[in-house]
């Protein structure tokens, strides 16, 4: 299963896949994997790489969580009541947070010293469960969204030395908080991307359907591996790095 399924695009008769979305993801996607090998090959020792270049990849983050607002604008089904509604959403976003707390698990144990306590899936998961009462509001979700990304940007300001778990996935932490974790993205101000994404969804995609046009991309073949990518994208996300820790160590370490 993966995210794209979670929150899956549906018009008014059947499931729809919009290709450029799913090309969008699989671009952030294969940009995520190139930087956690940088990150990867500096963490062993194996090359030396300047700190700020392989975590420059967080400025490709707003893509990705833009995507997520998207495509649960995209999702409703207006032949769901709004409890049936409410319960899908609850459950996809508690099974991605579920995932985000196993990865937590892991790296308590493999990386004690830089754990994931609330990364991505952790942010994206809860996100997808606030969003419900905010589905409404439609493209009027951008104000909502410049004010939480305004109050994540101050909240930054103030860091706190010991903030308990709630403080920090809210987005208070302390000082240098990359020295600490692999993988921080708190509520403020990525909940706020991802409003931005759902109304970003309801103007783009009015009533499920694209509001503009664009070639016929499935014809190439770059454009159907980023969507494939896409497609399976928490697959990959949860895959990828296991995969590249262990051809470094088969191929390089031993």
């Amino acid at each position: 299963m993966n995210l794209h399924t979670l929150i899956k695009p549906v018009n008014k008769t059947h499931s729809y896949r919009f290709i450029e979305l799913d090309i969008l993801r699989g671009c952030a996607i294969a940009i995520m994997i190139f930087y956690h090998l940088l990150w990867d090959l500096d963490y062993f020792d194996i090359v030396s790489l300047n700190n700020g270049m392989y975590q420059s990849n967080r400025l490709f983050s707003p893509i990705f969580f833009l995507l997520v607002g998207i495509c649960l604008a995209i999702s409703i089904s207006k032949k769901q009541t709004p409890n049936e509604r409410t319960k899908r959403l609850f459950i996809r976003g508690s099974w991605i947070f579920s995932l985000g707390m196993a990865l937590t698990a892991l790296t308590l144990v493999i990386i004690p010293e830089k754990p994931i306590l609330f990364g991505a899936l952790h942010c994206i998961g809860l996100s997808i469960i606030l969003s419900i009462p905010f589905l409404k509001f439609k493209s009027y979700n951008i104000v909502f969204a410049i004010a939480i990304i305004l109050i994540g940007f101050v909240v930054g300001l103030f860091p706190v030395e010991n903030p308990s778990i709630l403080h920090f996935a809210i987005g208070f932490h302390r000082t240098g908080i990359w020295n600490y974790t692999v993988d921080y993205f708190p509520l403020l101000p990525w909940f706020g991307v991802i409003l931005a994404g759902i109304a970003l969804g309801n103007f783009l995609y009015k009533d499920n359907k694209r509001r503009f046009k664009i070639p016929d991309l499935s014809k190439y073949k770059p454009a159907t591996m980023f969507s494939w990518l896409g497609q399976h994208s928490l697959a990959i996300y949860l895959l990828h790095q296991p995969i590249i820790t262990g051809a470094l160590f088969i191929f390089v370490l031993l």
